[in-house]
């Protein structure tokens, strides 16, 4: 459609509109193209907007269709008679509404499906992030005490005297699809170590009346293109964001240390070989750990890949969300999840079920994790085992550990015959 244009092309020689109306109208004529330049300048925003949206939205769908095909690979890859959790769809707890097993709203368990994990029930009232607020005026805020820091004196292309652009950290603290903190790096020529940083946040002690977190949740930009190699916070009243401020690895016992199945699944940094737990690619990950005071964290991340525009090398990375804060979750809940072998085998027995969660020793998974096998049987359900089945269901029962550490759930392997 063609732009209406109201201003008219004046023949004036030298002394321009020499009448009053000629003047106004001229005036006016602007004033109306004006409005409308402006109204078009806001209605391509709103497009734009709309189509980063869809985008992302577009990424977010193929990140978990990936998530869900690598699950269900491994699955297929698994030895015959055993079947996991890959996908929501099995979680089948609206089936048993008005039976023995009904699960109430208040004590269901908490899918994500951005993190693809289960947890406890939250209980919003007492959870909050202790980087952002919401105001009812501002909306979401970012408080000006929030500090971050770049350090890049590692190998690669982003050193010093680097030709850098950058858009501000904090962007990746908010909530807002045309957010984000991308850093990019412009080299004359490609490195092997490719390009690498280490991000420090000192956490705002102005947010919340309490320095106790629980969680730390980050997506990479671009996702599933840039490695995690660390991740550690810091007590230490007022932090200098430099290497004297006493850190230590978020997964401070070193968790599952050496398992690849954990790679992922804990906070990269803590395993007594450094990198064998840097998380390649990353994807959304969120971590929960005990209660405990935090004033500032630091995340090392490294980007491999880059492209080549004008002879020059570009390196792209960064954070298009991150949060710290304290979740408060029930003490326990439940789920029910619903198991259908693959290849129209049917189930004579149970074997074993193997929860998959990595924020938890061994040792304590007695503790967090017990189930129940139900049975369907003439339209019927119970726990007892009819002797052979098309589908089985398990009850899910999640406790919290006397640390005050929330289990999660990661997936859940069944075996049977």
């Amino acid at each position: 459609m063609a732009d209406i244009i109201n201003s008219k092309k004046r023949d004036y020689k030298h002394n321009g509109p020499v009448e009053s109306t000629d003047y106004n109208s001229r005036i006016e004529e602007n004033y109306k193209d004006l409005v409308y330049l402006y109204n078009k300048a806001s209605l391509l925003d709103i497009k734009l907007s709309k189509a980063f949206e869809r985008v992302i939205k577009d990424q977010m769908a193929l990140i978990n269709t990936v998530v869900d095909l690598e699950d269900r690979v491994e699955s297929l890859e698994n030895s015959s008679n055993t079947i996991s959790l890959t996908s929501y769809s099995q979680l089948d707890y609206s089936t048993f509404v008005g039976t023995s097993f009904a699960i109430s709203a208040t004590d269901l368990l908490h899918f994500d499906p951005k993190y693809n994990i289960i947890t406890l029930p939250k209980v919003n009232s007492g959870s909050y992030s202790r980087v952002k607020f919401s105001d009812p005026v501002s909306g979401q805020v970012v408080p000006p005490s929030f500090k971050s820091k770049i350090e890049n004196t590692y190998s690669g292309t982003d050193t010093n005297g680097a030709v850098i652009e950058t858009t501000p950290v904090y962007n990746s603290v908010l909530d807002s699809i045309d957010k984000v903190w991308q850093r990019t790096v412009v080299a004359s020529s490609s490195s092997a170590a490719g390009a690498q940083l280490m991000l420090y946040i000192e956490v705002p002690t102005d947010v919340a009346a309490s320095l106790k977190s629980n969680y730390i949740q980050l997506t990479t930009f671009p996702v599933f293109g840039v490695d995690i190699t660390s991740i550690e916070y810091t007590s230490k009243t007022s932090p200098s964001l430099n290497q004297n401020d006493g850190w230590t690895p978020l997964n401070r016992t070193g968790l599952y240390d050496g398992e690849q199945d954990a790679v992922g699944n804990v906070p990269p940094g803590g395993w007594n070989v450094a990198g064998s737990d840097e998380i390649s690619n990353c994807g959304p990950v969120k971590f929960f750990f005990p209660d405990t005071d935090i004033t500032a964290v630091r995340i090392k991340m490294k980007r491999r890949d880059y492209f080549v525009e004008n002879s020059r090398y570009i390196y792209s990375y960064g954070l298009s969300d991150f949060d710290i804060g304290f979740c408060k979750t029930l003490p326990s809940g439940r789920t029910i999840v619903k198991f259908t072998p693959n290849n129209g085998d049917t189930i004579s027995n149970i074997l074993s079920v193997t929860p998959k969660i990595y924020n938890v020793p061994r040792s304590l998974i007695s503790s967090c994790f017990s189930y129940r096998v139900i049975y369907e049987s003439g339209g019927a359900y119970s726990t007892t085992n009819p002797g052979s089945s098309n589908s089985v269901w398990i009850e899910v029962t999640l406790n919290k550990l006397d640390n005050t550490t929330a289990p999660v759930l990661t997936d859940l392997i069944i075996s049977y015959d």
